[in-house]
């Protein structure tokens, strides 16, 4: 069985032979990944003005840095901000080629920010979080904008590739180490429509739907399940709670998961790493699929090692059933 099928019969629960594994430092990823492109040619690791027009600063710390200039900070500026072209072909100068070296793996289209976080970039924390009680209105406007940005994006690279595309995943960090940034209700106000309206489109277009999100998610994942997710990626288990995410949501949703990164990972012993990934995948993966196994690839931002690493990888590995031996330790990482 191809990666592809073992990927898709996970996230339908259609009784896959192993769980799905995500480790590219090794050489072993079921999943192939395309990014969306900025048209102005902006990176994490370059820092600079993206197309929505943050400006971005790096730091002394090797992460994606910090905005120093949110475009959108007063209201004001509203009524003259133009979105990015969500067709502009400099977006897409590379997608042929991307997806030319997918081969048998499942492929994940990658949007980037999503209808949250892109929220708060352009309009500053502070203010997006005081925005759904002091002008709902305006931030009506701004998330139907937003939502129509990926919509029109999903659209494109659904044309270019042909059908290829197997999901679309974006990134909203909903989470703090104790709830959601915003209240459940200000979410099903706000966001929740409009998730459901992407991610049917998503849908309709024949791919699975993904969002990344990290911090203590769980009040609105029922939402998210209602709204049309298939894939949640959580990287800080501990935080969700693995008994609790494992009770409540098991065989709702798939998971794409990960020994946790502020946590084990990063401090662990090597035999607490081996212990966390083995009951992850015993409390939140069923009979039936539903788990994705992943790394964290900026091991230097979370001050992980490769040996840890390896260690969570043998034992996702050993858990599916795959000799981890076939697949070496690179000389650098």
């Amino acid at each position: 069985m191809t990666s592809r099928e073992i990927v898709k019969r996970n996230i339908t629960f259609s009784d896959p032979p192993r769980i799905a594994i995500k480790f590219d430092v090794f050489g072993f990823n079921d999943c192939y990944d395309i990014w969306l492109k900025d048209c102005r040619g902006y990176t994490f690791e370059t820092g600079g003005i993206d197309e929505w027009g943050c400006v971005w600063e790096r730091s002394e710390v090797d992460n994606m840095g910090r905005i120093t200039h949110y475009p959108l900070n007063d209201w004001s500026e509203f009524a003259n901000y133009q979105f990015p072209d969500p067709l502009n072909p400099a977006k897409y100068v590379q997608f042929a080629q991307d997806l030319a070296g997918a081969g048998e793996k499942f492929v994940m289209f990658c949007g980037g920010h999503g209808l949250f976080e892109r929220f708060h970039l352009l309009r500053g924390f502070e203010n997006a979080l005081l925005d759904v009680y002091v002008e709902p209105e305006k931030t009506h406007e701004l998330l139907d904008g937003l939502l129509d940005f990926h919509m029109r994006v999903v659209s494109e690279v659904h044309r270019l590739g042909g059908g290829r595309l197997d999901a679309v995943a974006i990134a909203d960090d909903w989470g703090t180490e104790s709830a959601t940034m915003i209240s459940p209700e200000k979410f099903r106000e706000f966001w929740k429509p409009r998730y459901a309206k992407l991610f049917k489109h998503i849908h309709d277009l024949g791919m699975h739907t993904w969002l990344h999100s990290c911090g203590k998610i769980n009040d609105v994942v029922d939402d998210l399940i209602d709204a049309g997710l298939d894939v949640v990626n959580s990287q800080q288990p501990r935080t969700v709670g693995i008994d609790e995410f494992g009770r409540r949501f098991a065989g709702r949703i798939c998971f794409e998961t990960i020994v946790d990164t502020q946590t084990t990972y990063p401090h662990g012993t090597l035999d607490e790493i081996r212990a966390e990934a083995r009951e992850l995948v015993q409390k939140w993966n069923t009979p039936h699929g539903g788990f994705i196994a992943s790394d964290y690839n900026d091991a230097a931002a979370i001050g992980t090692t490769i040996e840890r690493r390896r260690v969570a990888f043998e034992t996702f590995a050993e858990l599916a059933g795959i000799d981890p031996s076939i697949y070496p330790t690179p000389d650098e990482s």
